[in-house]
């Protein structure tokens, strides 16, 4: 009589869990190194162009050489210097500062002192200050009534209409330096062109109100 051994389910279960187990583990053990390989490609390509430029190479040559536009090779690759600070300018995100642009034309109608004195640069507060702020938006409430809302709010960079759907607009998601937020402040009785300017922190440092058809703004 032949007699066959069959495992239980349970031992055959907890096989097949240290097999997948063993698998996620080299798995993730290879995706691993494959991210500090790109991370190590991604420093040994930016060392590269930092090299190219200390000995000359121009932006377009550096593009070329890459398969991409100047404008494209300083946006991935250069660091410029911010000339108040002497610092690296880093790239930041500006997906939320068409809130913030809003935000602060909201809080200057609500009266709001302490939040729209917090978001504005230290050095602007000094220059700035909130009485300034009030009595201008007085002003406006005089000629055209309380705020009832915004439109057509976007950013660009300064003394900029409108970004277009070119380099500037492809590249308004990440951007050095100072971003300025536009809208159209809709009041009662008539409506103004608010600007914002945003520095590298994201802090207030310009306010302007401008009729809505202005083409010539101070930033």
């Amino acid at each position: 009589m032949t007699a066959t051994l069959t495992p239980r389910p349970h031992i055959l279960n907890k096989q097949a869990n240290n097999s997948v187990n063993s698998w996620l583990t080299a798995f993730m053990d290879r995706l691993r190194q494959a991210q500090v390989a790109i991370e190590a490609a991604h420093q040994q390509l930016q060392d590269a162009v930092t090299d190219l430029r200390s000995e000359g190479a121009t932006w377009a040559e550096i593009g070329k050489s890459l398969g991409m536009s100047r404008q494209a090779a300083f946006k991935r690759f250069g660091k410029p210097t911010d000339p108040t600070t002497g610092e690296t300018m880093t790239q930041r995100s500006t997906e939320n500062l068409e809130e913030l642009t809003e935000r602060f034309f909201t809080l200057v109608a609500e009266g709001d002192e302490e939040r729209v004195m917090a978001m504005m640069h230290p050095r602007v507060r000094k220059e700035i200050p909130y009485a300034d702020i009030a009595a201008v938006w007085k002003q406006v409430l005089q000629e055209a009534g309380e705020l009832e809302g915004f439109d057509n709010t976007f950013l660009t960079t300064p003394k900029g209409l409108k970004p277009e759907a070119t380099l500037l607009g492809k590249a308004m998601s990440k951007i050095l330096g100072t971003v300025v937020g536009v809208t159209t402040i809709r009041l009662e009785a008539d409506e103004i062109m608010g600007r914002v300017a945003f520095d590298n922190d994201n802090a207030v440092v310009g306010v302007l109100y401008v009729p809505v058809d202005e083409t010539q703004v101070a930033f």
